[in-house]
């Protein structure tokens, strides 16, 4: 198990920031919907949804991969109608009688009325709570989506390094043509030796023997 876990670590962290983008693009897709259909037809406010939603994921690797600076203006745009789609689908839905939203209100309310927001301003408080539940939820898809892309690079990266450093150095043929020829240098150097002690070591024995014979 650890060794599957030490081969795929960087496939799990990879899929980790998969997940909440597409949790989070999917809500957000039938968010944008709701509000692109006060001025469409249900068939075109799916395919506008979704459409802005691929828009908002494309421009964002646009500026992870450092294009130039035209890239934020659709960037902007697109987040932009998210923002407000999912700002609008969240206060359309919010009961105001429900039982949920009245205890938000008295949660907020020491928070939110030194601020001027009296506990009986129901609009103010729906509009609050509608910024925190469906405002962040683009950024929060888009957020991960970011890391993704830079996970993503700085990780290629590492491999590329890793295999410049494991791969063997390469031997010209030049350079082992030299240590070929030293090698051949060498073993002549060595003949030349022993033919020389060769015959000194025959002297030798003809002067012994010399001397026995006079002896």
């Amino acid at each position: 198990m650890r060794e599957w876990l030490k081969r795929n670590l960087s496939n799990i962290i990879a899929f980790s920031f998969v997940i909440p983008i597409l949790l989070v693009a999917f809500v957000s897709i039938s968010h944008v919907t709701k509000f692109y259909e006060l001025s469409n037809p249900i068939s075109w406010a799916i395919y506008l949804s979704v459409g802005i939603e691929i828009a908002a994921l494309a421009a964002l690797a646009g500026v992870s991969a450092k294009f130039r600076s035209f890239i934020y203006l659709p960037f902007g745009i697109v987040t932009f109608i998210q923002f407000i789609g999912n700002v609008y689908f969240a206060y359309s839905f919010i009961n105001e009688g429900s039982k949920q939203f009245l205890d938000w209100v008295d949660l907020m309310g020491a928070v939110l009325e030194p601020m001027g927001l009296d506990s009986t301003n129901i609009v103010g408080h729906k509009r609050i709570l509608a910024l925190f539940s469906g405002g962040l939820l683009p950024l929060i898809s888009l957020t991960f989506a970011h890391m993704l892309v830079v996970y993503t690079s700085k990780n290629e990266t590492i491999e590329e390094v890793v295999e410049e450093v494991i791969e063997e150095p390469t031997i010209e043929e030049p350079v082992v043509e030299n240590v070929n020829n030293l090698e051949l240098a060498l073993e002549k150097l060595e003949k030349q030796r022993d033919d020389e002690t060769e015959p000194n070591n025959d002297d030798g024995i003809r002067r012994l023997s010399y001397k026995r014979r006079d002896a």
